[in-house]
C-alpha cells in the first residue's frame, strides 16, 4: 500500500538501524554466514545491493565484506571511489563455506532482530497505547445496525487488554463485529523480517498476514526530524497493524513455531504474526484442538502479556504477547469450557437476535446498497408472516441473504431489480429449510 508520509500515523518513533556489526546483536559469524549466504544465491553483487539484501547500512555491511575478503570467502571484483559501488563475488571456498552454510539453515534474507530489540519495538507501539473512546467506537461502526449498548460493552473490552468472547445464534453479527473492531486499530508499527534467536531463525513477516506500507525514503525523514539524523532499521517492515482471523482451519501446531527441515529456520506462530493488532477466533467448537486446550493454551499470555516458545532443541524464550484476541462462537459457553475458565476469559458478550425496527433498519441498508426501492409492506410481510410461519429469529444475515436473491431472481428475469411481496416470498422459500 503505497501512502504519503503526511498521511501516515506512526505508533512509535522508527526503530534506529546499527551503525556497527555489534549493534545488531547477532554476532559476528552469524552476519558472515548470512552474506556467504545471498552472495551464494545472487553470484556478482555491489556493496549496494547486498546492503539491501541484508536490510543493513553499507557501513555495517562493508564491515562484513572486510571479514569475508580477509578470510577468503570472497574477493573484489571491481573497485572504485565509492565504496558502496565496489562489486564483491565468492571465491571457491567462499562458495564451498556457502553451500555448508545452507545445509543447516536455508535462510537468505534480512538480517533477523533479536529478541531484545523486538521486545523493545513490541512494547513501544503496544496495542494498549491507543485507548478506545466512545467518539472513535462510533466512528468506527457509523452505519452500522447494532442492539442497543452494545457498543458501549465492546469499547471497555477492547480497552482491557483482555480477551473479549463474543457468543450468540449463528447469523446474528458475531464474525462482522470482530472484524470490524480492526478499524479501531490505529496507526502504523513496524514488524521485524525475522527473529533470532542464538543461532535459530523465526520468519515473523508474512505477506498473508501483514499489510505493507510503502511511503519510499519517507522514513528516514522521519529520523531526521525526530532523531536528529540516524536511518531507521530496514530489519523492520512498516505495516499496519495485523487483523488475522482464523476459523475452523485452526490447529493447535498454528500456535507452536514451525520447523521446516527443508528450509532450515522456523516460521513464527499466529499469535506472534498478530501482535500490536487483532486475533479472532472465529466459530469457535468447531476447530479439530478442543476449546479446552486453547484456552489451556493462552490462559498464562493473556494474563501476563508474554508468550514462550520452544524450539526444537528443547529451548524455551519469551516473546511479546501484545493482542487483541476476540473469541467468537455460536455454542453455548457451558458446552465449550468450565466456569473457571470463563471467568478468566475476561470479557463475555452475547450477540443476540434483532428486534424488528433493528431487523428493518437493516433492509433499508440493503435495498439502497441493490439499487432497490424499500418497500414497507414487503419487508412487513419478510418479518410478521415468512419468519412468523417458520418460527425463524431475526437475524443480522437475514435482509442481505434475502433480498440479494430477490435481486438475483430480477436479473435472471431480466428486469431492475425492485422488491414485491411476491419476490419476497419466492427468495425465503429458496433460502430457508422447509419442514
Amino acid at each position: 500500500m503505497n501512502v504519503a508520509t503526511n498521511d501516515i500515523h506512526l505508533s512509535a518513533l522508527p526503530p534506529i538501524a546499527p551503525e556497527t556489526s555489534e549493534e545488531t546483536g547477532l554476532g559476528t559469524a552469524f552476519l558472515v554466514e548470512l552474506a556467504c549466504k545471498i552472495l551464494y544465491s545472487g553470484g556478482t553483487m555491489a556493496l549496494a545491493a547486498l546492503s539491501d539484501r541484508l536490510a543493513l547500512p553499507v557501513s555495517v555491511t562493508g564491515d562484513i565484506a572486510e571479514i569475508l575478503k580477509k578470510e577468503r570467502l570472497a574477493e573484489v571484483k571491481q573497485g572504485g571511489d565509492i565504496r558502496a559501488t565496489y562489486i564483491y563475488a565468492l571465491t571457491d571456498l567462499g562458495r564451498e563455506r556457502a553451500r555448508e552454510f545452507l545445509k543447516v539453515s536455508g535462510y537468505a534474507g534480512a538480517a533477523p532482530v533479536t529478541i531484545s530489540q523486538y521486545a523493545e519495538a513490541t512494547w513501544k507501539q503496544s496495542i494498549k497505547k491507543i485507548p478506545v473512546t466512545a467518539a472513535r467506537m462510533a466512528q468506527a461502526f457509523e452505519g452500522v445496525v447494532l442492539p442497543a449498548g452494545l457498543l458501549d460493552r465492546l469499547g471497555p473490552a477492547v480497552n482491557s487488554g483482555r480477551s473479549i468472547f463474543l457468543y450468540g445464534p449463528s447469523g446474528s453479527g458475531k464474525t462482522f463485529i470482530a472484524e470490524r473492531l480492526k478499524v479501531l486499530m490505529e496507526g502504523i508499527i513496524f514488524i521485524p523480517r525475522a527473529i533470532a534467536v542464538d543461532s535459530h531463525v523465526i520468519r515473523v513477516f508474512d505477506p498473508v498476514c501483514h499489510t505493507e506500507v510503502d511511503i519510499g525514503d519517507g522514513l528516514d525523514a522521519f529520523g531526521d526530524i525526530l532523531q536528529g539524523g540516524p536511518k531507521y532499521d530496514r530489519r523492520f517492515v512498516l505495516c499496519e497493524r495485523p487483523a488475522i482471523i482464523a476459523g475452523g482451519e485452526l490447529s493447535m501446531s498454528m500456535l507452536d513455531l514451525c520447523f521446516d527441515p527443508g528450509s532450515g529456520y522456523y516460521e513464527a506462530p499466529l499469535q506472534l504474526k498478530a501482535n500490536g493488532g487483532i486475533f479472532v477466533i472465529d466459530d469457535l467448537g468447531r476447530q479439530m484442538l478442543r476449546p479446552f486446550d486453547l484456552f489451556n493454551r493462552w490462559i498464562m499470555p493473556l494474563e501476563r502479556g508474554v508468550d514462550y516458545l520452544t524450539l526444537r532443541t528443547g529451548k524455551k524464550f519469551e516473546i511479546p504477547f501484545d493482542q487483541v484476541i476476540v473469541f467468537s462462537t455460536n455454542i453455548e459457553p457451558r458446552e465449550l469450557a468450565d466456569e473457571a475458565f470463563l471467568r478468566r476469559l475476561g470479557y463475555k458478550i452475547r450477540i443476540g437476535h434483532l428486534f424488528p425496527a433493528e431487523y428493518v433498519a437493516i433492509c433499508h441498508q440493503v435495498c439502497a446498497r441493490l439499487g432497490m426501492e424499500f418497500r414497507q409492506e414487503a419487508i412487513r410481510h419478510l418479518v410478521e408472516v415468512e419468519h412468523e410461519r417458520r418460527d425463524v429469529p431475526l437475524s443480522a444475515c437475514h435482509p442481505n441473504d434475502i433480498l440479494s436473491r430477490v435481486e438475483e431472481i430480477c436479473r435472471y428475469r431480466g428486469v431492475a431489480p425492485h422488491l414485491t411481496r411476491e419476490l419476497v416470498i419466492e427468495a425465503c422459500r429458496d433460502y430457508f429449510t422447509e419442514v
